[in-house]
């Protein structure tokens, strides 16, 4: 069960890597912006093809390599789950490598090229865009936080009947591995990670709110509904994340309160479920809706447009094509360009607070324990 699970772990990361091209925006070609006329020009779809091939291949030998390890020496779970993650990890770093390789050839035939030098770039805004929205309100996030809250005062009332120690880590099978003594930390930590976890997808339905837009100059109807449905379903998979570990690690909670309702089936299944949640929803995502909306397929009659503006060229904010740096913008959360979600505008400090905030607090939350 473990092997089938880490295998297909890493099988969904190799495909997922290697396929991420074919989801994005067609004018954004590994980090670096394209004017649409020359989006599909054949040096860019031979790149593309080269880098699903090259990322492909090699995650599938790394994945043949890793089965056939693990079939023949038969490690014991602990070895098998850190070797597993190891794994992950050297797959993603490789394709993360590729991908650098395959940005700088890409900046360096968009210099060649100078795509832009005969282009007039034009910045199109809807003062309206953000009255369309149709995102989750607010309160479906606030929900499962106030359920937390009540798991958080229900484990303090029952204090006097918990265990002494109090699970505090769950291994691969969903079996509580670590214990500490009991206390009222201890006894709410689970909850209280729980909370900024949820702090976090309601923090970034509300920034979702505030992204700025980026709207093509030549295909403006279709640019917008493509991106207010990117918006739209993001805010639906943060939600169902959101409900999903909720349910889970509520569950972990209320079978450290009442060890009598405690199945080791059912904390098997659970970790398993949320997985299978996650990654369905994940690919569901970005098979159809793809990067910005970019897989939405939209019928609009576009008027005719001159073929030499194009949208404004912002590759100078983009270190790398994957880190956004920009103090003119308002903005905290920003479209990828390389990959299907959202990344941050690292210039603005509330962006560093919502990376390093959580992370402190569910440190320090883990230190105490």
């Amino acid at each position: 069960m473990i092997l089938l699970l880490f295998g297909f772990i890493l099988l969904f990361i190799t495909i997922l890597q290697a396929f991420i091209p074919v989801f994005l925006k067609p004018t954004l070609i590994f980090g670096i912006n394209v004017p649409d006329q020359h989006a599909k020009d054949k040096e860019i779809i031979l790149l593309k093809k080269r880098y699903t091939g090259v990322v492909l291949s090699v995650g599938l030998a790394i994945f043949a390599v890793y089965l056939v390890w693990a079939i023949s020496q038969k490690p014991a779970e602990e070895t098998l789950a850190l070797v597993s993650v190891g794994i992950q990890f050297v797959v993603l770093f490789l394709s993360i490598a590729y991908y650098f390789i395959m940005h700088t050839r890409m900046k360096k035939l968009k210099e060649e090229r100078r795509w832009y030098s005969d282009k007039n770039e034009v910045r199109v805004v809807d003062l309206k865009f953000h009255e369309k929205l149709q995102l989750l309100p607010k309160m479906a996030f606030i929900v499962p936080m106030v359920v937390t809250i009540g798991l958080i005062v229900y484990t303090i009332m029952k204090y006097p009947q918990m265990p002494e120690l109090i699970p505090t880590h769950w291994g691969p099978t969903g079996e509580a591995d670590a214990f500490s003594k009991k206390s009222y930390f201890t006894a709410i930590s689970l909850p209280l990670i729980l909370l900024v976890v949820q702090g976090m997808f309601l923090f970034t339905s509300e920034g979702i709110k505030l992204s700025g837009t980026s709207i093509s100059p030549r295909n403006k109807k279709t640019s917008v509904k493509q991106q207010l449905a990117f918006r739209k379903y993001s805010s639906w998979l943060s939600f169902v994340m959101s409900v999903g570990i909720t349910l889970m690690m509520g569950y972990f909670q209320l079978q450290t309160i009442h060890p009598e309702i405690a199945s080791s089936i059912v904390m098997l299944v659970l970790p398993l479920g949320f997985l299978v949640l996650a990654f369905a929803s994940v690919a569901i995502f970005t098979i159809k809706i793809g990067q910005g909306g970019s897989r939405i397929k939209v019928v609009e009659d576009e008027a005719e447009v001159n073929r030499h503006i194009t949208s404004v060229d912002d590759d100078q904010f983009w270190k790398g094509g994957i880190f956004y740096i920009n103090k003119d913008d308002p903005s905290i959360f920003v479209e990828k360009r390389f990959g299907v979600g959202w990344s941050i505008n690292f210039a603005r400090p509330l962006a560093w607070l919502f990376i390093l905030g959580p992370i402190l607090l569910i440190l320090a939350i883990s230190f105490l324990l």
